[in-house]
């Protein structure tokens, strides 16, 4: 009886590892992403027309009018997927609120840094 506690004890704490393992091998997946422990403020807009899709459900997009233009990283984890050129309306009651931060280098070798967002 001894044995089998001792073996399901480390059946339970490998799951626990694989379960760890698992999240946070989604966050770092992508290097320059940082997920923040509490989410932040509400970024207010109307719509985001996303510029570059990275994943099926993330992508750059860009809300405002020029020059007050801002870009962010659009993440869903509700099984939407996005593609370029692709506007995305935000619906009153909802918002993008900023959950983290990406950096990235653009094509021309620009360090940049945008807030990760998720429309709730």
């Amino acid at each position: 009886m001894k044995n089998f506690f001792i073996f399901l004890s480390g059946m339970i704490t490998m799951l626990c590892i694989i379960f760890l393992i698992g999240i946070f091998s989604q966050v770092s997946s992508y290097p320059g992403l940082t997920i923040f422990e509490e989410k932040g403020a509400c970024i207010t807009s109307n719509s985001l027309k996303i510029f570059q899709t990275l994943e099926p459900d993330m992508a750059l997009a860009e809300f405002g009018v020029f020059p007050n233009e801002v870009m962010v990283l659009l993440v869903n984890d509700e099984g939407k997927t996005y593609y370029d050129n692709q506007k995305i309306s935000i619906s009153k009651g909802q918002c993008a609120r900023q959950i983290g931060s990406y950096k990235y280098t653009t094509k021309g070798g620009t360090a940049k840094t945008v807030p990760v967002v998720n429309i709730e």
